[in-house]
């Protein structure tokens, strides 16, 4: 009896000892692998700590598993291009957009507004300033033309015959030639036209104009929008797609309104106007009383041209 006691107690004791070191092991504070910097995740990754573990999420801009991460080239894609209208720059984990000259970044940081140069001190010009695209440009008043600086104005002189003192003709720069002629020539970003007078803008020059994308064509530059805006009727400015679809359905119903009112007025036309007096007769003899008498003349005519005289005022008018 004693020996069956003691192999209880013994059974007993080395089960109360299991449970105790199972509940410590449950017990045990987790280690933090984030905090302790013990974790293996990537540089440009975020460590998350998980009970008994730890996770690694790259970090917005970038892509990979967590312990290995890349960055993103948001500008790739030549379509989208990082949604910037002009350029786009990509930096690590993000990217940046920027305008060509003559515009600046919109608030949205991707669309590209037009500057006005002749805000600032006149543009440089010495006379008058016009502000273009992208661009701006300046002018002389009469009895001026502007010379190669295309800044400063200088007074023309009845006599003569060179670029100083006489009407060349030259759009841009004028130049005098060693046989005594003149030779024109354009702005950076001009192209001189075939009668060796005017120039040609081209894409180089204020981006041709254009607000976002300028393409160079024999008749010119041609401007186009970003993907999420829709060229406006100017044929050089963008707006949003919502915006240009208001304006086109605005349009369209107007001009289906004015189309639907003339037709209307030419069948009104064509269908009553041809059958007046037949109309006018029925409703006349019906006043009269459906017979005629000498008696009565006066009171046909008198009722045929009241009613005459309507129809041609509804037809006409409305």
């Amino acid at each position: 009896m004693g020996t069956v006691c003691f192999a209880r107690r013994c059974c007993l004791l080395l089960a109360l000892a299991w449970v105790g070191r199972l509940a410590a092991g449950s017990g045990s504070a987790d280690v933090d692998e984030c905090t302790e910097g013990t974790d293996d995740c990537h540089i440009d990754a975020i460590c998350q700590n998980t009970p008994k573990s730890y996770k690694c999420i790259c970090k917005p801009g970038y892509k990979g598993e967590g312990k290995q991460c890349e960055d993103i080239d948001e500008c790739e894609n030549d379509f989208y291009n990082g949604g910037c209208v002009h350029e786009c720059i990509n930096i690590p984990g993000n990217y940046r957009c920027t305008c060509y000259d003559g515009f600046m970044l919109a608030h949205d940081g991707h669309n590209c507004l037009d500057v006005d140069e002749c805000q600032d001190n006149n543009g440089g010009c010495q006379q008058i300033c016009v502000n273009t695209m992208g661009s701006y440009e300046c002018q002389c008043k009469e009895g001026f033309f502007l010379s190669d600086n295309q800044h400063t104005c200088i007074h023309r002189s009845i006599e003569g015959m060179n670029c100083m003192n006489k009407d060349h003709g030259c759009a841009h720069i004028c130049r005098e030639t060693p046989k005594g002629g003149v030779a024109c020539e354009c702005r950076p970003g001009f192209e001189l036209a075939k009668n060796q007078k005017d120039c040609k803008l081209t894409c180089n020059y204020g981006n041709g104009g254009c607000q976002h994308t300028c393409d160079d064509t024999d008749t010119g530059p041609v401007c186009g929008c970003h993907q999420k805006y829709a060229l406006h009727s100017d044929g050089r400015t963008c707006i949003e797609k919502d915006e240009a679809a208001i304006e086109s359905s605005e349009y369209n119903a107007t001009s289906v309104a004015d189309v639907d009112k003339r037709v209307k007025r030419r069948l009104l036309m064509g269908n009553t106007f041809l059958p007046l007096p037949l109309l006018c007769s029925h409703f006349c003899l019906y006043v009269c009383g459906g017979r005629f008498s000498f008696g009565l003349i006066w009171s046909f005519w008198f009722w045929f041209g009241l009613c005459l005289a309507f129809f041609l005022f509804v037809c006409l008018f409305f």
